[in-house]
């Protein structure tokens, strides 16, 4: 198997409010960390967790939980104002940056990401596999420039000031999402061992954009494989570095699709291995609740009932864009959680 088998692998648990403390119950001690979609924040007051919470409304649940599970007992950390979890393979990270509202957020993500590579270097945790990463007005004019253009500019001066090269096989899968209101969120997962990153023929690779897109290009790949795991990046409607499809979500939709069945078929080639889509978790972003009847009903379609999806109200990279899915495919079977 090219060396997945031999990679160790995350798992993902994911779940609605309802459910969150039991599955939390049922792994203690062995979860890096946990990612909260909803309106209001929840209470993660107890327990030693590393937990994010990420304001969006969840279309049909109070609430949406991506817990992060290892087979190994987790250490959690506090210290020089990072919040990390670390099991001997995988780290997990948040970092809160509330004043690069103000600072701008060129110079709040240049900051952020060097000190986050800084952590993964003396942590011993070298490889950046994901991203996450949130903030208000993502559409809305920075300084000069639309605030999503400026964060890639921070992001990107970030990796060429550590040393790490942009190029395939080197920058991990990522989401860049705008939030309701607050500041920058970075959540990260990291590895003492390499994943190996996927790309879509279809796309141009996100680093490798035109400059009519902005000064510097977003730093991510279309996936990343984990072990077994295969983690999607946010995918939209987009053939080469093209929007598809302005003003029709449900045309956007399908290009959506077809994106993510070539990076399936892409992980495929290199190792992946699926047999249904158990283990399947969707994050999808709309700009309009009134495109989630629709749109949940033609996933329902695609994916059967195996899949969880939760829909959410959010802005996305570009104004063109009505609908966005990130995907996080670990089968189950393989290796139980």
């Amino acid at each position: 198997m090219n060396g997945l088998e031999r990679m160790p692998s995350v798992r993902l648990l994911c779940t609605s409010g309802g459910r969150v403390a039991e599955v939390l119950a049922e792994h203690r001690g062995k979860v890096l960390g946990v990612i909260s979609y909803s309106a209001s924040e929840p209470d993660f007051s107890s327990g030693d967790l590393i937990h994010v919470w990420v304001e969006l409304e969840v279309f049909g649940e109070e609430s949406c939980h991506e817990i992060w599970v290892s087979e190994n007992p987790v250490s959690v950390q506090r210290q020089d104002g990072f919040e990390y979890s670390s099991d001997g393979d995988f780290l997990f990270c948040r970092s809160l940056h509330g004043e690069c509202m103000l600072q701008g957020l060129e110079l709040g993500a240049r900051s952020a990401y060097a000190d986050l590579f800084d952590l993964l270097d003396r942590s011993g945790y070298p490889f950046l596999l994901r991203a996450w990463n949130y903030f208000p007005g993502i559409n809305d004019a920075g300084r000069g420039i639309e605030r999503y253009r400026e964060f890639n500019v921070g992001r990107h001066e970030a990796f060429c000031q550590k040393g790490r090269l942009i190029e395939e096989g080197n920058v991990p899968a990522a989401c860049a999402i705008g939030t309701r209101r607050g500041g920058l969120v970075i959540c990260f997962l990291a590895g003492r061992n390499k994943g190996m990153a996927i790309e879509n023929p279809r796309q141009v690779n996100a680093y490798r954009y035109p400059g009519k897109y902005g000064p510097k290009s977003p730093t991510f790949s279309r996936g990343m494989l984990v072990g077994d795991a295969l983690l999607i990046s946010g995918t939209a409607s987009i053939v080469g570095s093209e929007t598809m499809h302005p003003g029709d979500v449900m045309r956007q939709l399908e290009e959506t699709l077809e994106n993510l069945r070539t990076v399936g078929s892409m992980a495929r080639q290199a190792g992946f291995v699926a047999e249904d889509f158990r283990g399947l978790c969707l994050n999808v972003y709309l700009r309009s609740r009134e495109d989630f009847d629709s749109v949940r009903k033609r996933l329902e379609i695609e994916f059967g009932p195996h899949a969880k999806i939760f829909c959410m109200q959010a802005e996305i990279c570009r104004t063109d864009l009505l609908v966005e899915i990130e995907a996080f495919w670990i089968p189950v079977g393989r290796k139980a959680a």
